[in-house]
């Protein structure tokens, strides 16, 4: 084909998506293709799929020689374990000059403008749900980061209801999944229904259902009306969730261990 720019109106295509040249299907109710430049726009009803991911939104631009994706509209990214929704999002692919010490499988995925992470339902029961100003999700180490008004949720299905489970609110969040542990920042509140907890850092383990609260840290219980009682105040706390045990602790470390 010698034509520079190939114009065409369609309902599926087929290219080179990121590294080792995979390959995704398209959609979309109109599709440009610029061959000189690897610029790809899908507009109306854009879908693009590769191997595990399938991202949907009004419009999505393509730069194969950038390695990056840009995603505007209602937009839905789908993968194995988490759905992430937003109005807008950016994918860096590996070979992307920002993100060139990705390895051969990773990107990275920041959404903005109320962007929502939601882990899927597993056997548990029990699953998490992010939001914040902005997300960056690690999508194959499935490290999460969320800036400026951070809402973590663990939420517990229970028969046809689901429940929130512990609420953790603060200015910025990491979040390991595979770890299950999370660092919050910054004006931190947890609650749960028997108790909370306010610091400015908090390390909290879900598997293990403990937390750290350091710095001007206070844990309290509330009574039945849902008044405070039992108020313990320090530094540095340990509470044990399971055993509903307040520990003041020395030194504790506000860093995660990958």
């Amino acid at each position: 084909m010698t034509f520079k720019k190939i114009i065409l109106i369609l309902l599926f295509c087929s290219l080179s998506f990121g590294a080792n040249d995979k390959k995704v299907v398209t959609k979309a109710l109109y599709s440009f293709f610029n061959q000189k430049s690897g610029e790809l726009i899908l507009k109306g009803n854009a879908e693009i799929v590769r191997e595990d991911i399938k991202l949907y939104a009004d419009e999505i631009f393509y730069n194969e020689k950038k390695k990056e994706a840009f995603a505007v509209g209602k937009v839905k990214l789908d993968s194995n374990d988490f759905v992430l929704e937003s109005g807008q999002v950016r994918i860096y692919l590996p070979g992307n000059a920002n993100y060139s010490w990705l390895s051969s499988d990773e990107m990275v995925i920041i959404a903005q403008k109320h962007p929502k992470l939601t882990q899927k339902v597993g056997k548990s029961k029990t699953y998490t749900q992010i939001t914040a100003v902005e997300i960056k999700f690690f999508k194959e180490s499935e490290k999460i980061e969320a800036f400026e008004n951070v809402r973590m949720v663990q939420l517990k299905v229970d028969g046809l209801k689901v429940q929130e489970d512990v609420v953790i609110t603060g200015k910025y969040l990491e979040y390991l999944s595979k770890q299950k542990k999370a660092l919050v920042k910054g004006d931190v509140n947890l609650e749960t229904q028997d108790m909370g907890a306010v610091g400015q850092r908090l390390i909290f383990y879900q598997e293990q259902k403990k937390f750290y609260v350091i710095d001007k840290a206070k844990v309290f219980q509330y009574d039945k009306d849902g008044n405070v009682e039992n108020e313990i105040r320090g530094n540095k706390i340990l509470h044990l969730i399971k055993e509903d045990r307040t520990i003041l602790m020395g030194n504790v470390e506000g860093s995660l261990d990958y």
